[in-house]
């Protein structure tokens, strides 16, 4: 995948831009925005239509735009598919709504043929500013740039930045080129499967049974980027699918034959919400179990951002079919928001993982975080699910989590994340485990 911050402002057009940006600046112009529209499917147009149907297109979008938005807003543009806009704040409400509109109609604006029709999708990047006194024109252009590539990111049509805040639109931009460059760092290999063990808090339990399977990028450089670093924007987007999808193939299949001489060992394996949602997920998952020879009930699914669940009917089907494969289901990062209570209704999981912002202050007994975590665990057991504590990080929280009667304990206390292949070596130096030691 390009990288969306090259492609929406290439060096050939970025100074016709940056200069119209000035231009509208030293107007003095009352508080307003400025706006990268980008079109989609040109190239489609282009390649379906007659010679200069592009360029009839261009010309209906921006008689359509101006009449949005008013007269004058198309200040240049801004690439081959794409115009900057003038925004005035004379009511950004209904600016930003006849902005969303215009997005809406845009399919509608293709060019009819005799056998074909093409027609062509947007989106736009917006940067507000209250206070226009002492913008730089680069700035802007860089927020509105960014709020593009964020919006392409988190298939949105539209993203709005308030402000030129240079950190803020820096740390996207990274985040930007990162998650853009994901599929490649699967195909070169440059995503590395990590395993933190589980640790059970019976008396007398064995270490080295149970490892959730986490996963490291490393860029181009070799500089790793930590999962947190990535995962949640990919998590917003298609790319999640591909990630998990390799996860799955690289555990189940790659490492099936490591799997089998270890029958005592379980991995426990994160699946985003949007790769739950879809329909495929289940056979795919059957299909490299078979394949593999992995017992199916060696194998927990971890469900991660619930939020971005785009059909329950959907992911209730496929956390049925694997639950009747054998796979356990858990939800992860319980706690962490409003919604999951209610997934734990409507997916009735094995286990549940509370999220790590819960466990940190569970030793302060004057903390809530101290009585909250227990009835967490309470309704659980009452449910007969599984607990499984994360992030624990001190003594003192652990001997908190075992006199709440916590199942299972996870984090740099107990141990730090390594190579998934090093849980298969040493078989040898298992020992027991008391939580109370």
């Amino acid at each position: 995948m390009q990288s969306v911050l090259r492609e929406t402002a290439g060096p050939s057009t970025a100074p016709f831009a940056i200069e119209a940006i000035r231009n509208r600046l030293g107007q003095k112009p009352e508080p307003g925005g400025f706006c990268l529209f980008v079109l989609e499917n040109m190239d489609l147009v282009e390649v379906a239509g007659d010679p200069g149907a592009t360029q009839v297109l261009r010309s209906r979008i921006k008689a359509e735009l101006e009449d949005a938005l008013g007269a004058g807003s198309v200040l240049c543009d801004a690439r081959e598919d794409g115009f900057l806009l003038a925004l005035p704040a004379a009511d950004k409400a209904l600016l930003l709504r006849n902005l969303d509109q215009m997005l809406q109609r845009l399919p509608f604006c293709g060019l009819d043929q005799p056998g074909r029709g093409t027609s062509v999708t947007g989106r736009a990047g917006v940067v507000w500013i209250a206070d226009m006194q002492g913008c730089e024109a680069e700035d802007l252009h860089r927020a509105a740039v960014t709020a593009v590539s964020a919006a392409r990111i988190a298939q949105r049509s539209r993203l709005i930045f308030d402000g030129t805040d240079s950190e803020a639109i820096a740390d996207l931009q990274r985040t930007a080129h990162l998650i853009c460059d994901l599929p490649a760092a699967v195909e070169e290999g440059r995503m590395i499967l990590l395993a933190q063990e589980i640790v059970s808090c019976v008396p007398g339990a064995l270490r080295g049974r149970e490892y959730e399977v986490l996963l490291q990028m490393h860029g181009r450089n070799g500089q790793a980027f930590a999962p947190g670093f990535f995962l949640q924007a990919a998590e917003q987007s298609r790319l999640i699918e591909i990630v998990d999808n390799w996860v799955l193939r690289s555990v189940l299949l790659d490492n099936a034959a490591r799997l089998r001489a270890a029958p005592e060992v379980k991995v426990s394996l994160n699946v985003a919400a949007r790769t739950l949602s879809g329909p495929g997920f289940a056979g795919g998952l059957e299909a490299m179990l078979r394949t593999g020879g992995v017992d199916p009930r060696r194998v927990q699914l971890e469900i991660t951002e619930t939020a971005q669940i785009r059909d329950l009917q959907q992911a209730q089907s496929n956390i049925r079919a694997a639950r009747a494969m054998g796979c356990r289901i858990a939800l992860d990062d319980f706690g962490a928001g409003m919604s999951g209570y209610g997934y734990l209704k409507a997916f009735d999981p094995d286990c549940l993982k509370i999220d790590g912002s819960l466990i940190a202050n569970v030793a302060d007994e004057s903390h809530p975080d101290a009585r909250i975590v227990p009835s967490i665990i309470n309704l659980a057991h009452d449910l007969g699910v599984e607990v499984v504590a994360e992030h624990v990080s001190s003594p003192e929280i652990l001997q908190a989590l075992v006199g709440f009667g916590i199942d299972k304990v996870q984090g740099f206390q107990l141990g730090r994340p390594g190579p998934l292949q090093s849980v298969f070596e040493n078989r040898e130096q298992w020992e027991t485990f008391s939580c109370s030691s």
